[in-house]
């Protein structure tokens, strides 16, 4: 029964790194702006070619060696679950990425609303992720690690984490190709909408999908 349970999670973190994927396609072929944590695989994107998801591959190994030399000791083998996850995680962006290119929209309104979907789609699929109780994405693995070690809340180190990405992307952008890209109102629209969406869609799923501890005892009643 508890295999059965934890094939279950991990098929619920699968969903929501389809769904996450999804959200992000929208928000940056919206073209007002991709998400701070897409801005620097985007911009790296822009100045070295390949693809999306390809960069936010390798920049998220980045994400989890920083974390081995922040935790030390304290670094996790389970950790490494992050590797596999943010390379699914990459294979659905470019998947996504080549759906919704044929959506691209010039009006104005009906790209503010793409880009609003996005970070709805992207909220639903995170908050599905937490619940799913698996394992993070490099990017949230890096916030965790963190706090961890500033004795920081995570709330505000996400903020600083994504200013920061976002920082990053706007001085490579401008040292290499003499301009900022993929950086607009749809990031900052992004950066101020996700979170709420994910608490709105985190209400749900926290009522859907039942904690570890209620799996535990649904398996200890039924034996």
């Amino acid at each position: 029964m508890r295999f059965q349970f934890s094939l279950f999670r991990y098929g619920l973190f699968v969903l929501s790194t389809f769904i996450s994927a999804i959200g992000i396609a929208l928000v940056t072929n919206a073209h007002l702006g991709t998400t701070p944590i897409t801005s620097l695989p985007y911009t790296v994107t822009a100045i070295c070619g390949l693809s999306l998801g390809t960069w936010t591959f390798l920049i998220n190994i980045t994400f989890v060696v920083a974390q081995k030399f922040l935790l030390g000791p304290t670094f996790k083998l389970s950790a490494l679950l992050q590797l596999p996850a943010v390379f699914l995680f990459s294979l659905f962006i470019d998947l996504w990425m080549w759906i919704t290119s044929s959506w691209t929209v010039s009006s104005y309104p009906w790209q503010v609303v793409m880009s609003m979907a996005g970070n709805a789609v992207l909220g639903l699929g995170i908050s599905i992720e937490l619940a799913s109780k698996t394992t993070v994405q490099p990017g949230e693995g890096m916030v965790l690690a963190i706090a961890y070690r500033s004795h920081k809340e995570f709330g505000n180190i996400k903020v600083l984490f994504d200013v920061s990405l976002v920082c990053l992307s706007a001085f490579l952008g401008f040292i290499s190709l003499g301009s900022v890209v993929g950086l607009r109102e749809g990031t900052l629209l992004s950066a101020l909408t996700v979170g709420v969406f994910v608490r709105i869609f985190g209400r749900l799923t926290c009522r859907i999908i039942p904690s570890p501890a209620e799996d535990v005892k649904k398996e200890d009643k039924a034996q």
